[in-house]
């Protein structure tokens, strides 16, 4: 159904809504509480009881999965710089884990999302109504909503290494990070730390 691939592991979707992972299990990357390395596809375990997984998304070090009815996302893996969502440490730590899936709630708990996305060391989210979220690059611990795009509906979003692309229901196009060799479409290497809309 879908695959994602981080750094060194790779997560798969089945047709039946399983999630299976292999490769590196250091900072808990493979989401079954141990930091073995898997040769073969398993499955995670602890998400077993979760039939109805739509939606995978993987970053360097996490994964995140999304379920289709009430729109509740799973994460795990290195959480050192928030990227799992879950606000667990007061600090960021380098060696800040989640070596197991947890659901990420705060500002989602109650919101039914619908589409997720994962860069290098963030994430992001799009609710039902059509609100972004983002957390992680050490910013936040837990999703933030953007409210710079409240005016308008966003539809999609890509993660990239320390940015994000956003797409709205009208065709425009923000992006905001690190705006790094120009990477943000917005003539300039400054970053942008609000969507900024590409013109």
């Amino acid at each position: 159904e879908q695959v994602a691939v981080g750094d060194a592991h790779i997560t798969v979707l089945t047709d039946e809504g399983e999630v299976l992972v292999s490769g590196s299990g250091q900072h808990g990357k493979l989401g079954n509480l141990e930091a073995l390395d898997q040769l073969f596809l398993e499955p995670v375990e602890l998400l077993a009881s979760e039939k109805d997984i739509c939606q995978i998304a993987s970053g360097k070090d996490f994964t995140l999965a999304l379920t289709k009815v009430d729109g509740i996302i799973y994460s795990w893996g290195k959480n050192d710089k928030g990227q799992c969502g879950t606000g667990a440490s007061l600090s960021v730590e380098m060696y800040a884990m989640e070596p197991m899936p947890v659901p990420i709630e705060g500002m989602l708990e109650g919101r039914r999302v619908v589409k997720i996305d994962a860069g290098r060391a963030h994430a992001a989210a799009i609710t039902d109504k059509g609100e972004l979220f983002i957390w992680g690059m050490g910013q936040t611990l837990q999703p933030e909503l953007v409210t710079s795009l409240g005016h308008t509906k966003v539809v999609d979003v890509s993660c990239g290494e320390d940015y994000t692309m956003i797409l709205d229901q009208d065709g425009k196009v923000y992006t905001h990070g690190f705006g790094k060799s120009g990477v943000l479409g917005l003539a300039s290497q400054k970053k942008s730390m609000e969507p900024a809309l590409v013109e």
